[in-house]
């Protein structure tokens, strides 16, 4: 052995996972999306929407601006990020009972995913700025508004 490197066997680097934050597990994607279908959607929830509101959760500004944006105070703030997170967790929710896929696109909770959303709901310290925020969201961002939103990003976008 090389006697410049005197510790060189007694040090071991062992690589450790990092911990998973607490927006992109899927649990919790679940559940987020769980109660955004039970509490703003009336017949389904298009990826798009789901979407939407799941990052409006993520910062309070985001929150904000997406209730703006529904009660038609905001007009030119883009407010959809496409989180593989939530790809993942309808999969998952799908996989599991939780929802299903209609044959217009749209999704939509079981019976066993409102039982989830509901239980979530009546559970006192869980999620609980989450539910605030949808229920004072609550239908206000509709599917129509949701394309009326879309149509001007592809206006805005273009070049000539």
């Amino acid at each position: 052995m090389d006697k410049r490197f005197l510790i060189g066997e007694e040090i071991v680097f062992d690589a450790k996972p990092d911990a998973v934050p607490y927006n992109y597990r899927i649990s919790y994607k679940m559940a987020q999306l769980c109660l955004i279908m039970d509490i703003c959607s009336r017949g389904g929830c298009s990826l798009l929407k789901l979407h939407m509101i799941s990052m409006g959760l993520s910062t309070k500004q985001d929150m904000q601006n997406l209730k703006s944006l529904a009660y038609d105070n905001l007009t030119n703030y883009t407010v959809v990020r496409f989180d593989p997170a939530v790809n993942h967790a309808i999969r998952y929710a799908s996989a599991d009972g939780l929802v299903y896929q209609q044959q217009n696109g749209l999704f939509r909770l079981t019976a066993r995913g409102r039982s989830y959303a509901k239980q979530i709901i009546k559970e006192k310290n869980l999620m609980t700025e989450e539910i605030r925020y949808l229920t004072s969201l609550s239908t206000m961002l509709t599917e129509e508004k949701i394309k009326y939103i879309t149509s001007l990003w592809r206006y805005s976008s273009a070049e000539d």
